[in-house]
């Protein structure tokens, strides 16, 4: 029997555009989730981009499975499946 349920994949989280606000605020997903990783004042960019937020949001995707940060968002991932 074929399963109904839906899966997910973004690259975003590896290999999306982080934003550094002039705050020096760095996000993933600057133009649907606008997930807040991190602040470049108080973390180094490799723990930014290793950070616990940012590791959960990949594996969500590796196991097909939509982030809490993404849900609710207008992109084409959440949006068509692509």
């Amino acid at each position: 029997m074929k399963s109904t349920s839906r899966k997910y994949f973004c690259e975003e989280p590896w290999t999306g555009i982080f934003s550094v606000r002039a705050n020096g605020d760095v996000v993933c997903c600057p133009c649907y989730a606008k997930v807040l990783l991190g602040n470049v004042g108080e973390s180094s960019l490799v723990e930014i981009w290793n950070s616990n937020k940012i590791t959960n949001m990949r594996k969500a995707f590796l196991d097909g499975e939509l982030p809490d940060e993404c849900k609710d968002q207008i992109c084409p991932v959440v949006v068509n499946g692509d």
